[in-house]
């Protein structure tokens, strides 16, 4: 499918060329999704439309509970188009087929799910020689607003996989050249990996491709927004895939799976430039980064798709009778403006590039951060240009020797022109697909080896547990470990809600059991465990009972303690020494003293039975306020107690007066005397105040000396001119008023006591 294009260059700027593998492209690699249940698709302008949109394949049924046999639904009625009519419109509009095999359909309906009816539909096509090429088991059989169509007690990954490898095999028995692929889900949440990873371990050997459907963005964009988009969304979906089969398949049966995205379209509800041509610019730039990213076929959703309802979410045609949606690339009829099958801008765009490729050529794409251009060199030797301008400004663009104009958020496309210059070297595009064999040597030798938990697990919130198992590899961006209970999931990539990783090998990963850091804290009783390597591939899920945390009898010396306050919590079980253990206080949204918080706590003491701590008081952080706040302790062996909690209230003011009580001279030696000043000066200091200058305190310019310093008493000197205990060059205290205050080394703070200095 892939091969080297010839040597070009585009002129968009200084410094902005970037070159891209060039694709084998064919009518073949585009299609539409059209429907059994749509009476449009017998009107005599289905085929001239569709002739002109000149796409070369089409997606049938597209409805899950329809008999392939009887041409009839489920719940009764005819269907408008049978698989015979279809093949029919096949035939005239020179396209092939890909069917819609429903999957595991209720056992007395018949059309579908077992292979018996599988190698009965094969042999139809066959024997009535409809140009169908490959079929699909299920639509979307991943998620649960599809299990309305499937009566089967279980919708898991792995009965899907097993019946699918029968399915598979079935099909190529009768008919070893038709292509079979797997629904393959392309979110990222634990859920979805375990089943593309079991479909893909399981089928890897039976199926040639995967079919994804992507409706990438979920709100309406600008138009210079959409077209920006696409690039990132559509390589990053193709990159998805590509790891994930690479992954678990084994490299010679990997080379058979191709990617097929068989729905497409750039909004998840029809969007309100459907009816715009900034949509065909949107289609044409789609169709040209999925080719050359690597999928080998790309189905546009849909044909006319029953595109209008009154009741959808966007009005995208102030001339219409009604709000409607359109998702489509035809009309149906329905609309005031235009007639059945006639092409919105969107087809016309499209009908456009695939007329450029004609009977087939060479696809080369440019991508910048303003523009996605395209080069198709056709079979006959034409050139033709699609150049998209994604920014919100006019960008040039060298063709034929001259600057050409691309207006913001428009597609200019042209027949006949060069790229100048001509100078840089494509590389080759990736390895061709290999041809599906009949039979598959070495099958019974494919076990691909996932990871896998053996153990299950016991632990109370806060707990640190261990799980063991195989295939873990190393710690990287997307590992962690998924817990769920009762319905609130942590530790996945989009969970709001993380768990905490301790330490990790490729057999054995240590973590904490969710107990209120991020999210609610787990309750006592069942929750499972999975784990996601960094490689983005998911365990066996395992059982993990959560019990209630062991009560270490906590007390507290105080409920109502002050910021600097010694606080003494008294229980049982906290080790004999700190170890990793610590104290946790917590206020206002603000933690104090865990291993990941900013703000530290002082821990005085630490006994099996006893922990003395200082409640912050603004040496690390802010200071706790008056109000209400919790303290939590946590054992060296990573035992939690519950969170205590505390009534923080104002310290207590300091007593103080000052001996001799009259003025004060520079130098002189004063006593305070009170209570409280603590044995010694630790942090403590005294603060005097005069005229805006500030002697004494931490970090002030000019020192107070002290002379002595008990809990009852502090004899300090005047400050007086000359070299301070801070070794600056300071003034005495001037002749008038000043204030003094001592701040005990606990934080505690006397009034402001007045001096008068003579």
């Amino acid at each position: 499918m892939y091969g080297v294009g010839r040597a070009v260059r585009i002129d968009i700027g200084p410094g902005r060329y970037r070159s891209a593998a060039a694709a084998a492209v064919s009518r073949q690699d585009y299609g539409i999704n059209v429907f059994s249940y749509d009476s449009q698709m017998n009107s005599p302008s289905t085929i001239a439309g569709m002739t002109t949109l000149g796409m070369g394949m089409q997606q049938f049924p597209n409805a899950n509970e329809w008999s392939w046999t009887t041409n009839t639904f489920r719940d009764g009625g005819t269907a408008p188009v049978s698989l015979s009519d279809w093949g029919s419109i096949l035939e005239q509009t020179n396209n092939q087929g890909l069917f819609i095999f429903d999957y595991d359909e209720n056992p007395t309906f018949t059309g579908g799910g077992s292979p018996a009816d599988a190698t009965q539909l094969t042999q139809y096509i066959v024997s009535h020689h409809l140009p169908i090429t490959a079929i699909v088991v299920g639509s979307e059989e991943y998620g649960s607003w599809d299990h309305y169509a499937n009566l089967n007690p279980s919708f898991s990954a792995s009965y899907y996989a097993t019946r699918t490898a029968e399915i598979a095999q079935a099909i190529h028995q009768v008919d070893p050249a038709m292509q079979v692929g797997v629904s393959f889900d392309l979110g990222q949440e634990p859920s979805d990996l375990q089943w593309d990873q079991t479909v893909l371990r399981t089928d890897g050997p039976y199926i040639n491709f995967v079919s994804i459907h992507d409706y990438p963005n979920a709100q309406t964009l600008s138009n210079a927004g959409l077209l920006a988009a696409l690039p990132s969304e559509i390589h990053q979906a193709m990159t998805f895939v590509q790891n994930e089969i690479a992954t678990n398949v084994p490299a010679p049966y990997a080379a058979n799976i191709q990617t097929w995205v068989t729905e497409f379209n750039p909004y998840g509800e029809p969007g309100p430039q459907s009816t715009q041509p900034v949509y065909g610019a949107a289609m044409v730039e789609s169709a040209m980064l999925w080719r050359v990213d690597g999928a080998a076929k790309l189905f546009v959703w849909s044909y006319d798709g029953q595109a209008h309802s009154p009741s959808a979410q966007w009005p995208v045609d102030t001339t219409a009778n009604t709000a409607y949606g359109l998702f489509a690339l035809a009309g149906d009829g329905q609309s005031p403006e235009l007639p059945e099958n006639q092409l919105y801008p969107s087809g016309l765009s499209l009908a456009q590039y695939m007329q450029a490729i004609g009977t087939g050529g060479t696809l080369s794409v440019w991508v910048t951060p303003d523009q996605v251009v395209g080069d198709v060199q056709s079979s006959s030797g034409a050139s033709h240009i699609f150049a998209i301008n994604t920014s919100n400004a006019a960008e040039t663009l060298g063709l034929g020797g001259t600057q050409t104009v691309v207006p913001a958020a428009t597609m200019l496309a042209t027949s006949g022109q060069t790229i100048t210059p001509a100078t840089l070297t494509l590389t080759p595009g990736p390895t061709p697909p290999i041809a599906l064999a009949t039979s598959q040597p070495g099958l019974s030798a494919y076990q691909p080896v996932p990871p896998a938990i053996t153990d299950t697990l016991s632990g109370y919130p806060g707990e640190t547990v261990t799980l063991t198992g195989r295939g873990f590899g190393q710690w990287g961006a997307n590992a962690g470990v998924v817990i769920s209970q009762n319905g609130v999931n942590y530790g996945g990539p989009l969970d709001s809600y993380g768990v905490t990783i301790k330490s990790w090998s490729p057999t054995r990963i240590s973590f904490v059991v969710p107990n209120g850091t991020s999210g609610p804290s787990l309750t006592p009783g069942s929750a499972t465990v999975l784990v996601e390597t960094a490689n983005q591939l998911v365990s066996n899920s395992t059982s993990l009972t959560v019990t209630a945390a062991p009560n270490l009898n906590l007390t507290l010396s105080s409920q109502s303690p002050y910021p600097g306050d010694l606080l003494t919590i008294f229980g049982s079980g906290f080790g004999a020494a700190q170890g990793t253990g610590y104290v946790q206080f917590s206020q206002n949204g603000i933690n104090y003293g865990g291993p990941g918080d900013a703000y530290h706590v002082s821990i005085v003491n630490w006994s099996n039975s006893a922990i003395t701590v200082e409640v912050p008081n603004g040496s690390s952080g802010p200071a706790l306020t008056p109000g209400s706040a919790t303290l939590t302790v946590v054992t060296g062996s990573g035992t939690p107690t519950p969170a205590l909690s505390l009534t923080i209230v104002p310290p207590p003011l300091l007593s103080a007066a000052i001996s001799p009580p009259g003025p004060v001279q520079p130098g002189q030696l004063i006593t305070v005397s009170g209570n409280n000043f603590g044995s010694s000066q630790g942090t403590g200091y005294v603060l005097i105040q005069q005229n805006g200058v500030n002697y004494g305190e931490p970090g002030d310019w000019y020192g107070v000396s002290i002379v002595t310093w008990t809990n009852n008493s502090i004899t300090f000197r005047v400050p007086i001119q000359g070299m301070s205990s801070t070794g600056h060059e300071e003034p005495s205290l001037q002749p008038g008023s000043a204030t003094m205050t001592v701040v005990s080394g606990a934080g505690l703070q006397s009034p402001a006591l007045p001096l008068t200095v003579n």
